[in-house]
Formats: structure tokens, C-alpha cells, sequence
């Protein structure tokens, strides 16, 4: 007989943003696996250690946004990733809104004494049930890149 929680996560509908959270951010053990599949598969490498951070992006000032994420996962070489459900097209550009999250997230990182090169990679990760760009891709990847496609930062 399935537990109350195993009949709850196969009943799931993983588009809906409680859902989402509920089977990717639990701290337990199926649930760490479940993301580590998830990220391996879309982001195409190696997830050995993942642990879910606290998803409120801290305001510098009084008058700044205060975006919550949906769930924020450090890797183990400290590489953060943002995932986000987005099912339906809000008032705000979503592109524009992800890439903020993006570039808080990056700008997030203590460098008071270091170098620009130890920055840690960054990346918003955002399931969509919209069709923003007009092809017909299941995944589509952005990088910083200039206008003939060569990327502007190394390994991307």
C-alpha cells in the first residue's frame, strides 16, 4: 500500500508551481535524486550534490524588487541555478524578468577581493507552457554571444 506522499507525488501535475516545488525542493533524499535527474538531463552534465538555497533574491535597497524564486540549487562547485515553472504569460516580459534573476543571481556573488574570473557560473532554467519565440524547439538554449554567434564568455 503507497504512503499518503507517494500517492500525492504520482498524482502530481508538475506544471503547476506547488507541485514543482513540493517534488524538487523537499529535503529528502527521493526528492534530491529527483532533481539531480532533472538538472543532469536538461543541463546536459554531470549533477553529483545539489542542495536547494533559500529562493528569496535579498534587496540592496529599499525601493528593489524582491523576486522569489521558484527553487534556487547550488551544485557542489557552487555553481547556482535557478529553476522556474512559468505556466502562462504574465503582465511583466518574462524574458526580460529571467534574465534579471539571471543577473541578480550572478551579481549575488561575494567578490570584494577577488578576481572577475572566479565568478561562479549561473543559470535560470525555466519550463515553460508558452510559446515565447517562434520555432518549433522543444529546449531552447540562450548564451551571451555577439551577432555573427561567437560567444562572448569562455566554454559557453
Amino acid at each position: 500500500m503507497p504512503t499518503r506522499n507517494e500517492v500525492l507525488i504520482r498524482s502530481a501535475n508538475l506544471l503547476n508551481d506547488f507541485a514543482f516545488k513540493y517534488v524538487f525542493g523537499e529535503d529528502c533524499k527521493e526528492a534530491n535524486d529527483a532533481l539531480k535527474s532533472l538538472l543532469t538531463v536538461f543541463l546536459e552534465r554531470s549533477v553529483n550534490k545539489v542542495v536547494v538555497k533559500n529562493s528569496e533574491i535579498v534587496k540592496d535597497f529599499s525601493k528593489m524588487k524582491s523576486p522569489r524564486l521558484d527553487l534556487l540549487v547550488e551544485f557542489d562547485d557552487r555553481t547556482t541555478v535557478d529553476l522556474e515553472m512559468q505556466l502562462r504569460q504574465t503582465k511583466d516580459n518574462l524574458p526580460i524578468r529571467f534574465s534579471y534573476y539571471l543577473a541578480r543571481l550572478h551579481g549575488s556573488q561575494e567578490l570584494e577581493g577577488k578576481y572577475y574570473g572566479e565568478l561562479k557560473e549561473t543559470i535560470v532554467l525555466v519550463f515553460f507552457n508558452v510559446n515565447l519565440i517562434d520555432n518549433h524547439r522543444m529546449c531552447n538554449t540562450f548564451t551571451l554571444r555577439n551577432e555573427e554567434g561567437l560567444s562572448f564568455v569562455e566554454g559557453s
